[in-house]
Protein backbone atom coordinates (compact mmCIF):
# COMPACT_ATOMS: atom_id res chain seq x y z
CA UNK A 1 0.00 0.00 0.00
CA UNK A 2 1.28 3.45 -0.87
CA UNK A 3 1.05 7.23 0.84
CA UNK A 4 -1.73 7.59 -1.02
CA UNK A 5 -3.87 4.64 -0.70
CA UNK A 6 -2.87 5.18 4.11
CA UNK A 7 -3.86 9.03 3.19
CA UNK A 8 -7.26 7.99 2.13
CA UNK A 9 -8.10 5.07 4.03
CA UNK A 10 -7.29 7.64 6.99
CA UNK A 11 -9.40 10.52 5.32
CA UNK A 12 -12.41 7.63 5.08
CA UNK A 13 -11.66 6.72 8.85
CA UNK A 14 -12.01 10.10 9.78
CA UNK A 15 -15.68 11.37 7.97
CA UNK A 16 -17.36 7.74 9.22
CA UNK A 17 -15.84 8.52 12.98
CA UNK A 18 -15.16 12.35 13.37
CA UNK A 19 -17.90 13.96 14.66
CA UNK A 20 -19.35 17.19 13.31
CA UNK A 21 -18.53 16.53 9.49
CA UNK A 22 -21.32 17.61 6.99
CA UNK A 23 -23.88 16.07 5.38
CA UNK A 24 -25.62 13.45 7.24
CA UNK A 25 -22.91 13.65 9.94
CA UNK A 26 -20.42 10.95 10.86
CA UNK A 27 -21.55 7.33 12.10
CA UNK A 28 -20.69 7.94 15.71
CA UNK A 29 -23.42 10.81 15.23
CA UNK A 30 -26.21 9.07 13.45
CA UNK A 31 -25.56 6.70 16.17
CA UNK A 32 -25.79 8.60 19.28
CA UNK A 33 -28.61 10.29 17.67
CA UNK A 34 -31.07 6.93 17.09
CA UNK A 35 -34.35 6.94 19.39
CA UNK A 36 -35.17 4.43 22.20
CA UNK A 37 -37.24 1.89 20.29
CA UNK A 38 -35.24 0.81 17.91
CA UNK A 39 -35.84 -3.15 16.57
CA UNK A 40 -33.65 -5.37 19.14
CA UNK A 41 -32.05 -7.15 16.10
CA UNK A 42 -30.97 -3.62 14.92
CA UNK A 43 -28.96 -2.85 17.94
CA UNK A 44 -27.82 -6.39 17.98
CA UNK A 45 -26.77 -6.31 14.37
CA UNK A 46 -24.88 -3.47 15.19
CA UNK A 47 -23.25 -4.31 18.35
CA UNK A 48 -22.04 -7.74 15.93
CA UNK A 49 -20.73 -4.86 12.74
CA UNK A 50 -19.15 -2.80 15.46
CA UNK A 51 -16.84 -5.84 17.37
CA UNK A 52 -16.07 -7.04 14.01
CA UNK A 53 -15.26 -3.55 12.90
CA UNK A 54 -13.11 -3.70 15.88
CA UNK A 55 -10.90 -6.34 15.38
CA UNK A 56 -10.33 -5.28 11.52
CA UNK A 57 -8.89 -1.89 13.04
CA UNK A 58 -7.20 -3.71 15.84
CA UNK A 59 -5.31 -5.47 13.38
CA UNK A 60 -4.56 -2.19 11.07
CA UNK A 61 -3.21 -0.79 14.17
CA UNK A 62 -1.02 -4.45 15.09
CA UNK A 63 0.45 -4.31 11.23
CA UNK A 64 0.92 -0.75 11.17
CA UNK A 65 3.03 -1.45 14.55
CA UNK A 66 5.10 -3.80 12.67
CA UNK A 67 5.48 -1.67 9.86
CA UNK A 68 6.64 1.15 11.55
CA UNK A 69 9.38 -1.37 13.43
CA UNK A 70 10.04 -2.83 10.30
CA UNK A 71 11.31 0.57 8.83
CA UNK A 72 12.98 2.37 12.05
CA UNK A 73 10.62 4.96 12.62
CA UNK A 74 10.24 4.42 16.44
CA UNK A 75 14.59 5.03 16.61
CA UNK A 76 13.91 8.25 14.49
CA UNK A 77 11.82 9.56 16.77
CA UNK A 78 14.25 8.20 19.88
CA UNK A 79 12.11 5.52 20.87
CA UNK A 80 12.87 2.36 21.11
CA UNK A 81 10.19 -0.11 20.21
CA UNK A 82 6.71 0.00 18.52
CA UNK A 83 4.60 0.32 21.43
CA UNK A 84 6.69 3.03 22.89
CA UNK A 85 4.71 4.94 19.83
CA UNK A 86 1.55 4.53 21.52
CA UNK A 87 2.45 5.44 24.64
CA UNK A 88 3.50 8.71 23.64
CA UNK A 89 -0.45 9.02 22.38
CA UNK A 90 -1.81 7.49 25.83
CA UNK A 91 -2.63 4.09 24.82
CA UNK A 92 -2.68 1.78 27.80
CA UNK A 93 0.34 -0.12 28.58
CA UNK A 94 -0.73 -3.45 28.33
CA UNK A 95 -2.18 -2.27 24.82
CA UNK A 96 0.69 -1.05 23.47
CA UNK A 97 2.56 -4.07 24.28
CA UNK A 98 -0.26 -6.31 22.73
CA UNK A 99 -0.36 -4.62 19.43
CA UNK A 100 3.56 -4.67 19.36
CA UNK A 101 3.47 -8.32 20.15
CA UNK A 102 0.94 -8.82 17.15
CA UNK A 103 2.88 -6.76 14.54
CA UNK A 104 5.25 -8.71 14.71
CA UNK A 105 3.83 -11.76 14.73
CA UNK A 106 1.57 -11.35 12.57
CA UNK A 107 3.73 -12.92 9.11
CA UNK A 108 4.01 -15.69 10.81
CA UNK A 109 0.71 -16.39 12.02
CA UNK A 110 -1.22 -15.91 8.19
CA UNK A 111 -4.61 -17.67 9.61
CA UNK A 112 -5.05 -15.74 12.70
CA UNK A 113 -3.84 -12.33 10.62
CA UNK A 114 -6.36 -13.60 8.00
CA UNK A 115 -9.21 -14.12 10.77
CA UNK A 116 -8.74 -10.36 12.70
CA UNK A 117 -8.63 -9.09 9.00
CA UNK A 118 -11.98 -10.81 8.44
CA UNK A 119 -13.23 -9.62 11.98
CA UNK A 120 -13.69 -12.73 13.05
CA UNK A 121 -10.75 -13.07 15.20
CA UNK A 122 -10.35 -9.88 18.16
CA UNK A 123 -6.53 -8.99 19.45
CA UNK A 124 -7.36 -10.45 22.50
CA UNK A 125 -7.92 -14.10 21.32
CA UNK A 126 -5.07 -13.75 18.77
CA UNK A 127 -2.31 -12.29 21.09
CA UNK A 128 -2.95 -15.20 23.08
CA UNK A 129 -2.90 -18.01 20.09
CA UNK A 130 0.06 -15.91 19.85
CA UNK A 131 1.72 -16.75 23.32
CA UNK A 132 0.10 -20.30 23.55
CA UNK A 133 2.01 -21.04 20.55
CA UNK A 134 5.32 -19.84 21.37
CA UNK A 135 4.65 -21.25 25.20
CA UNK A 136 4.73 -24.66 23.00
CA UNK A 137 7.75 -24.08 21.08
CA UNK A 138 10.03 -22.54 23.60
CA UNK A 139 9.09 -26.31 25.68
CA UNK A 140 9.51 -28.77 22.72
CA UNK A 141 10.36 -29.04 19.45
CA UNK A 142 7.77 -29.10 16.66
CA UNK A 143 7.08 -29.70 13.33
CA UNK A 144 5.60 -27.86 11.37
CA UNK A 145 3.02 -29.37 10.63
CA UNK A 146 2.85 -30.15 14.52
CA UNK A 147 2.46 -26.22 14.95
CA UNK A 148 -0.47 -25.86 12.71
CA UNK A 149 -2.43 -28.42 14.65
CA UNK A 150 -1.62 -26.41 17.53
CA UNK A 151 -2.96 -23.57 15.70
CA UNK A 152 -5.62 -25.24 14.97
CA UNK A 153 -6.93 -26.22 18.10
CA UNK A 154 -6.21 -23.07 20.14
CA UNK A 155 -8.49 -20.69 17.27
CA UNK A 156 -11.33 -23.36 18.27
CA UNK A 157 -11.22 -22.06 21.96
CA UNK A 158 -13.84 -20.53 23.89
CA UNK A 159 -11.46 -17.52 25.15
CA UNK A 160 -8.15 -16.56 25.73
CA UNK A 161 -7.73 -17.82 29.12
CA UNK A 162 -8.55 -21.58 27.76
CA UNK A 163 -6.10 -20.86 24.97
CA UNK A 164 -3.34 -20.75 27.74
CA UNK A 165 -4.84 -23.46 29.05
CA UNK A 166 -4.60 -25.70 26.32
CA UNK A 167 -1.28 -24.39 25.02
CA UNK A 168 0.13 -25.39 28.62
CA UNK A 169 -1.63 -28.94 28.16
CA UNK A 170 0.19 -29.00 24.47
CA UNK A 171 3.25 -28.30 25.95
CA UNK A 172 3.22 -31.10 28.45
CA UNK A 173 1.78 -33.73 25.94
CA UNK A 174 4.75 -33.08 23.60
CA UNK A 175 7.53 -33.02 26.24
CA UNK A 176 9.76 -35.96 25.26
CA UNK A 177 10.39 -38.24 28.25
CA UNK A 178 13.75 -37.62 30.30
CA UNK A 179 15.36 -40.47 29.46
CA UNK A 180 14.48 -40.35 25.17
CA UNK A 181 16.35 -36.80 25.35
CA UNK A 182 19.38 -36.47 23.56
CA UNK A 183 23.01 -36.41 25.51
CA UNK A 184 23.51 -33.53 27.51
CA UNK A 185 19.71 -32.11 26.65
CA UNK A 186 17.78 -30.47 29.30
CA UNK A 187 14.37 -31.68 30.41
CA UNK A 188 12.13 -29.07 30.57
CA UNK A 189 11.20 -28.96 34.29
CA UNK A 190 14.94 -28.27 35.15
CA UNK A 191 15.40 -26.26 32.57
CA UNK A 192 16.52 -22.48 33.68
CA UNK A 193 15.89 -20.91 30.45
CA UNK A 194 12.19 -21.16 30.58
CA UNK A 195 12.12 -18.94 33.60
CA UNK A 196 9.71 -15.88 33.76
CA UNK A 197 7.66 -13.97 35.46
CA UNK A 198 4.97 -11.18 34.71
CA UNK A 199 4.52 -8.63 37.11
CA UNK A 200 1.06 -5.89 36.58
CA UNK A 201 -0.09 -3.34 38.61
CA UNK A 202 -4.09 -3.73 38.14
CA UNK A 203 -6.22 -0.78 37.58
CA UNK A 204 -7.44 -0.70 41.13
CA UNK A 205 -3.41 -0.63 41.98
CA UNK A 206 -3.53 -4.00 43.33
CA UNK A 207 -0.34 -6.69 41.58
CA UNK A 208 -0.76 -9.98 40.22
CA UNK A 209 1.62 -11.99 38.74
CA UNK A 210 1.78 -15.02 37.38
CA UNK A 211 5.53 -17.42 38.13
CA UNK A 212 7.01 -20.11 35.86
CA UNK A 213 9.74 -21.58 36.96
CA UNK A 214 11.94 -25.03 37.00
CA UNK A 215 11.62 -27.78 39.73
CA UNK A 216 14.64 -26.96 41.57
CA UNK A 217 13.82 -22.68 42.15
CA UNK A 218 9.69 -24.05 42.07
CA UNK A 219 11.01 -25.86 44.96
CA UNK A 220 13.05 -24.12 46.96
CA UNK A 221 10.00 -21.21 46.44
CA UNK A 222 7.50 -23.76 47.82
CA UNK A 223 10.32 -24.54 50.89
CA UNK A 224 10.69 -21.06 51.90
CA UNK A 225 6.70 -20.02 52.01
CA UNK A 226 5.82 -23.51 53.54
CA UNK A 227 6.66 -22.47 57.16
CA UNK A 228 4.74 -19.56 56.66
CA UNK A 229 1.99 -20.73 55.14
CA UNK A 230 0.41 -22.32 58.18
CA UNK A 231 -2.53 -20.93 60.02
CA UNK A 232 -2.42 -18.57 62.67
CA UNK A 233 -5.18 -19.13 65.57
CA UNK A 234 -7.23 -16.24 66.75
CA UNK A 235 -6.87 -14.44 69.73
CA UNK A 236 -9.87 -16.54 71.07
CA UNK A 237 -8.44 -19.76 69.66
CA UNK A 238 -10.65 -20.04 66.77
CA UNK A 239 -9.32 -20.54 63.14
CA UNK A 240 -7.37 -18.87 60.95
CA UNK A 241 -9.82 -17.30 58.67
CA UNK A 242 -7.86 -16.73 55.84
CA UNK A 243 -7.71 -19.40 53.20
CA UNK A 244 -5.25 -20.94 51.09
CA UNK A 245 -4.33 -18.56 48.78
CA UNK A 246 -4.17 -15.46 50.84
CA UNK A 247 -1.77 -17.51 53.36
CA UNK A 248 0.71 -17.87 50.35
CA UNK A 249 -0.03 -14.33 49.26
CA UNK A 250 1.03 -13.12 52.92
CA UNK A 251 3.84 -16.29 52.91
CA UNK A 252 5.32 -14.54 49.83
CA UNK A 253 5.53 -10.62 51.02
CA UNK A 254 6.95 -12.29 53.95
CA UNK A 255 9.91 -13.68 51.76
CA UNK A 256 9.87 -10.14 49.84
CA UNK A 257 10.60 -8.81 52.80
CA UNK A 258 12.97 -10.41 54.44
CA UNK A 259 15.33 -10.07 51.31
CA UNK A 260 14.80 -6.09 51.92
CA UNK A 261 16.22 -6.43 55.73
CA UNK A 262 19.41 -7.88 54.19
CA UNK A 263 22.52 -5.90 53.52
CA UNK A 264 24.22 -8.47 51.39
CA UNK A 265 21.54 -7.21 48.49
CA UNK A 266 22.10 -5.86 44.95
CA UNK A 267 22.07 -2.18 44.75
CA UNK A 268 19.21 -0.05 42.67
CA UNK A 269 21.00 3.03 41.12
CA UNK A 270 24.05 2.93 43.58
CA UNK A 271 22.14 2.43 46.78
CA UNK A 272 20.18 -0.73 48.34
CA UNK A 273 17.08 -1.10 47.39
CA UNK A 274 14.48 0.18 49.74
CA UNK A 275 10.47 0.61 49.73
CA UNK A 276 9.88 4.58 49.46
CA UNK A 277 6.78 6.35 50.79
CA UNK A 278 6.18 9.89 49.74
CA UNK A 279 4.00 11.60 52.85
CA UNK A 280 2.43 14.70 52.73
CA UNK A 281 3.66 17.29 55.37
CA UNK A 282 3.26 19.19 58.09
CA UNK A 283 4.35 16.28 60.32
CA UNK A 284 7.01 16.79 63.28
CA UNK A 285 10.41 16.49 62.23
CA UNK A 286 13.39 16.54 64.26
CA UNK A 287 11.02 17.45 67.02
CA UNK A 288 9.80 20.94 65.23
CA UNK A 289 6.67 21.71 63.33
CA UNK A 290 7.16 22.10 59.79
CA UNK A 291 5.37 25.18 58.28
CA UNK A 292 3.18 24.53 55.06
CA UNK A 293 0.99 26.98 53.72
CA UNK A 294 -2.40 26.04 53.79
CA UNK A 295 -4.10 25.42 50.41
CA UNK A 296 -6.14 26.93 49.14
CA UNK A 297 -10.09 26.20 49.55
CA UNK A 298 -11.61 23.16 47.12
CA UNK A 299 -7.51 21.57 46.94
CA UNK A 300 -7.28 18.25 47.58
CA UNK A 301 -3.71 17.55 49.15
CA UNK A 302 -2.03 15.06 47.62
CA UNK A 303 -2.62 11.43 48.94
CA UNK A 304 0.42 9.55 50.59
CA UNK A 305 1.95 7.19 47.77
CA UNK A 306 4.49 4.49 46.94
CA UNK A 307 7.49 4.91 44.67
CA UNK A 308 6.17 2.07 42.39
CA UNK A 309 2.88 1.38 43.43
CA UNK A 310 1.03 4.95 43.81
CA UNK A 311 -1.32 6.37 46.33
CA UNK A 312 -2.23 4.49 49.42
CA UNK A 313 -3.91 5.38 52.69
CA UNK A 314 -2.33 7.19 55.83
CA UNK A 315 -2.91 4.27 57.57
CA UNK A 316 -1.20 1.66 54.79
CA UNK A 317 1.35 4.80 55.06
CA UNK A 318 2.12 4.54 59.18
CA UNK A 319 2.27 0.55 58.71
CA UNK A 320 4.80 -0.08 55.86
CA UNK A 321 7.16 3.64 57.47
CA UNK A 322 6.74 1.50 61.31
CA UNK A 323 10.11 -0.83 60.22
CA UNK A 324 11.82 -2.74 57.35
CA UNK A 325 13.85 -1.09 54.59
CA UNK A 326 11.65 1.48 54.24
CA UNK A 327 12.99 5.18 53.33
CA UNK A 328 10.21 8.14 54.22
CA UNK A 329 10.47 11.46 52.17
CA UNK A 330 8.07 14.60 53.37
CA UNK A 331 6.66 16.92 50.73
CA UNK A 332 4.97 20.16 50.72
CA UNK A 333 1.92 21.25 48.46
CA UNK A 334 4.04 21.23 45.56
CA UNK A 335 5.29 17.95 45.84
CA UNK A 336 9.05 19.42 46.88
CA UNK A 337 11.06 17.02 49.36
CA UNK A 338 11.56 18.73 52.77
CA UNK A 339 12.85 15.91 55.13
CA UNK A 340 14.03 12.36 53.79
CA UNK A 341 13.40 10.68 57.03
CA UNK A 342 15.63 9.75 60.36
CA UNK A 343 17.26 6.70 60.48
CA UNK A 344 16.60 6.29 64.56
CA UNK A 345 13.14 5.83 63.37
CA UNK A 346 14.00 1.91 62.15
CA UNK A 347 14.41 -0.51 65.07
CA UNK A 348 18.31 -1.56 64.22
CA UNK A 349 20.93 -2.88 65.64
CA UNK A 350 21.23 -3.23 69.55
CA UNK A 351 17.59 -2.22 70.14
CA UNK A 352 15.95 -4.74 67.59
CA UNK A 353 18.11 -7.48 69.53
CA UNK A 354 16.48 -6.68 72.79
CA UNK A 355 12.96 -6.63 70.80
CA UNK A 356 14.00 -9.93 69.96
CA UNK A 357 15.11 -11.35 72.98
CA UNK A 358 11.88 -10.34 74.85
CA UNK A 359 9.55 -10.46 72.65
CA UNK A 360 10.80 -14.05 71.17
CA UNK A 361 8.84 -13.43 68.08
CA UNK A 362 5.46 -11.61 67.09
CA UNK A 363 4.51 -10.54 70.59
CA UNK A 364 0.64 -11.08 69.33
CA UNK A 365 -1.25 -13.42 71.56
CA UNK A 366 -1.49 -16.93 70.08
CA UNK A 367 1.02 -16.69 67.18
CA UNK A 368 4.19 -18.13 66.68
CA UNK A 369 5.74 -16.04 64.18
CA UNK A 370 9.87 -16.17 64.36
CA UNK A 371 11.80 -12.87 65.08
CA UNK A 372 13.18 -13.00 61.98
CA UNK A 373 9.82 -12.42 59.83
CA UNK A 374 8.69 -9.49 62.44
CA UNK A 375 8.38 -5.86 62.18
CA UNK A 376 9.37 -3.70 64.38
CA UNK A 377 6.00 -1.66 65.77
CA UNK A 378 5.87 1.93 67.39
CA UNK A 379 3.12 1.36 70.26
CA UNK A 380 2.45 5.23 70.39
CA UNK A 381 3.60 5.83 66.81
CA UNK A 382 6.36 7.75 65.70
CA UNK A 383 4.08 11.08 63.48
CA UNK A 384 2.82 11.08 67.10
CA UNK A 385 5.74 11.76 68.99
CA UNK A 386 6.94 7.72 69.65
CA UNK A 387 10.41 7.30 70.40
CA UNK A 388 12.36 4.40 69.04
CA UNK A 389 12.92 2.43 72.22
CA UNK A 390 12.40 -0.74 73.89
CA UNK A 391 9.33 0.44 75.97
CA UNK A 392 7.58 1.94 72.73
CA UNK A 393 8.22 -1.04 70.91
CA UNK A 394 6.89 -4.60 69.95
CA UNK A 395 7.89 -7.29 67.49
CA UNK A 396 4.40 -8.07 65.31
CA UNK A 397 4.92 -10.23 62.24
CA UNK A 398 3.00 -8.68 59.20
CA UNK A 399 -0.08 -10.18 59.63
CA UNK A 400 -0.78 -9.14 62.73
CA UNK A 401 0.92 -5.53 62.08
CA UNK A 402 -1.65 -5.16 59.51
CA UNK A 403 -4.36 -6.05 61.88
CA UNK A 404 -2.99 -3.37 65.02
CA UNK A 405 -3.00 -0.44 61.92
CA UNK A 406 -6.13 -1.34 60.58
CA UNK A 407 -8.80 -2.94 63.19
CA UNK A 408 -7.74 -0.51 65.95
CA UNK A 409 -6.40 -2.91 68.41
CA UNK A 410 -4.05 -1.18 70.47
CA UNK A 411 -0.55 -2.39 72.23
CA UNK A 412 0.76 -0.68 75.37
CA UNK A 413 3.01 -1.48 77.70
CA UNK A 414 2.53 -3.59 80.78
CA UNK A 415 3.66 -3.06 84.49
CA UNK A 416 6.04 -6.26 83.45
CA UNK A 417 7.65 -4.13 80.68
CA UNK A 418 5.24 -6.25 78.20
CA UNK A 419 3.56 -5.71 75.51
CA UNK A 420 -0.22 -6.09 76.53
CA UNK A 421 -2.99 -5.85 73.58
CA UNK A 422 -6.52 -4.96 73.79
CA UNK A 423 -8.96 -5.67 71.32
CA UNK A 424 -11.21 -3.08 69.55
CA UNK A 425 -14.63 -2.03 70.35
CA UNK A 426 -17.53 -4.24 69.24
CA UNK A 427 -19.59 -2.66 67.32
CA UNK A 428 -22.57 -4.60 68.51
CA UNK A 429 -21.97 -4.28 71.86
CA UNK A 430 -19.98 -0.96 72.63
CA UNK A 431 -20.42 -0.66 75.95
CA UNK A 432 -18.79 -3.95 76.94
CA UNK A 433 -15.58 -3.69 78.53
CA UNK A 434 -12.38 -4.49 76.30
CA UNK A 435 -9.48 -6.63 78.31
CA UNK A 436 -6.15 -6.57 77.93
CA UNK A 437 -4.49 -9.81 76.82
CA UNK A 438 -1.00 -10.31 77.28
CA UNK A 439 0.88 -12.89 75.26
CA UNK A 440 2.49 -15.63 77.43
CA UNK A 441 5.28 -17.65 75.77
CA UNK A 442 3.61 -16.64 72.35
CA UNK A 443 2.15 -19.97 72.36
CA UNK A 444 -0.72 -19.48 74.60
CA UNK A 445 -3.19 -15.97 75.79
CA UNK A 446 -3.50 -14.63 79.41
CA UNK A 447 -6.96 -12.65 80.38
CA UNK A 448 -6.32 -10.27 82.86
CA UNK A 449 -9.04 -8.03 84.19
CA UNK A 450 -6.25 -5.37 85.11
CA UNK A 451 -2.85 -4.61 83.44
CA UNK A 452 -1.37 -1.77 81.56
CA UNK A 453 -1.86 1.30 83.60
Amino acid sequence: MDAHHLNSLTDRLVDEFSPGVAGDGSLLDRLENTRPGVDDTVVLNLIVAVVRLRNVLDYLLAFLIGLAEHQRIPLRRKLKTGPDLLLAIGVAPVVAQRMGRLGRALHRFPTVAAGMRDGAVSCEFADAIVKGTEHVRRRVKISEEQRETIIRTLSVQLNPAAVMTRARAFAIELAPEPESLPEGAVPVAENTELNEMTLVQTDDGRYTATVDLDVLNGDALVTALDPLTKPIPQPDGSADPRSAARRRGDALAEVVRAYLYGYDRPTSGGVLPTVTVVRQAPVISSGLEIAIPELPDGIVPPADSLGFGGPITATSAELIACDAAVSEVLVDSEGVPLDVGRNQRLFTGKLRKALEVRDRGCAFPGCDRPAKWCDGHHMTPWSEGGRTCLDNGVLLCRAHHTMVHHTGWEVLLGPDRHPWFRPPVDPEHPERRRELIRSNARRTMTLYEHAAA
